[in-house]
């Protein structure tokens, strides 16, 4: 099921393009008030403050292995699996605002999102993106150890901050907030976390990427994420390879923090891509 799932969301783009000529997998064209200034929606786990422009869509698929590479070549240093998975449905009905929906494999977690792109402050150098982003999740598969529905349920937002220095240097602050952080736990835990992550177009094509995500106050899973890959952009694709101790994906979930120690070297292979569909 997984493969077939994975299969669909691959190639239904293509199918789509080849009934209607006007589909393309080229960004529509911004309108020239907007500011653009990292060029994904995405950084690692955390969002950018970018939308796409109205009437696209974009799809993600992405995959965190969760042996770490220390296994070796017992588990071909991670590849082997088992792998947590995230399938995602972005739209964006205008210029500023995209509703998301993904799911992960972990606990059937079901998550609709919400990013709306709402201060831009144009400056040679230092110009200014703010976003806003929330989402509610919800938690299908947890057994009998969890029965209320209300307990199932996980709220969560984001201030997305965003700069590029000298057109390279693409920098983020993201201060998030969730909500019933621990579902485990009889009382509701939250967790306050200061994400940043740090992009360094070496290309037009290639760009370095790393991300920390700190839990400030609140619930905690162990450690904090830490993150670092490439980027390659291909018109519309996004490809991204990562190590990371945290084999969580969905929102909910990563803000929780990691398993693993990033510092002992326990990291993981992830990746992501994600692609965008125009009918403009």
């Amino acid at each position: 099921m997984k493969k077939i799932l994975t299969l669909l969301v691959v190639c239904l783009p293509v199918i789509m393009s080849a009934q209607n000529p006007n589909v393309t997998w080229k960004p529509g064209t911004p309108l020239k008030q907007d500011l653009q200034l990292l060029h994904s929606t995405h950084c690692i786990n955390l969002n950018t403050a970018e939308t796409l422009q109205a009437g696209d869509w974009e799809f993600e698929v992405s995959h965190r292995f969760v042996p770490p590479i220390t296994e070796g070549q017992d588990a071909f240093w991670g590849i082997d699996g088992p792998v947590k998975m995230r399938l995602a449905l972005g739209y964006a009905p205008t210029n500023k605002m995209v509703f998301t929906i993904g799911r992960t494999n972990l606990q059937d977690n079901l998550d609709l999102q919400w990013k709306y792109k709402a201060i831009q402050i144009k400056n040679t150098l230092f110009p200014l993106l703010i976003g806003v982003q929330g989402g509610v999740a919800y938690n299908a598969q947890l057994g009998g150890e969890v029965s209320e529905n209300s307990k199932k349920v996980q709220y969560y937002g984001q201030i997305i901050l965003n700069t590029l220095i000298k057109e390279k240097l693409g920098l983020g602050v993201v201060p998030s907030y969730l909500h019933n952080s621990y579902i485990y736990c009889m009382d509701i835990q939250y967790s306050f976390n200061m994400g940043g992550y740090v992009q360094y177009y070496v290309s037009p094509v290639w760009s370095v990427l790393a991300e920390w995500i700190p839990t400030v106050t609140g619930w905690r899973r162990t450690h904090n994420t830490f993150s670092f890959g490439i980027e390659l952009e291909t018109g519309g694709h996004f490809f991204k390879i990562v190590l990371t101790n945290n084999d969580t994906i969905n929102p909910s979930q990563h803000l929780a923090g990691a398993d693993l120690d990033f510092n002992s070297g326990d990291w993981r292979i992830g990746f992501m891509i994600t692609r965008l569909l125009s009918f403009n």
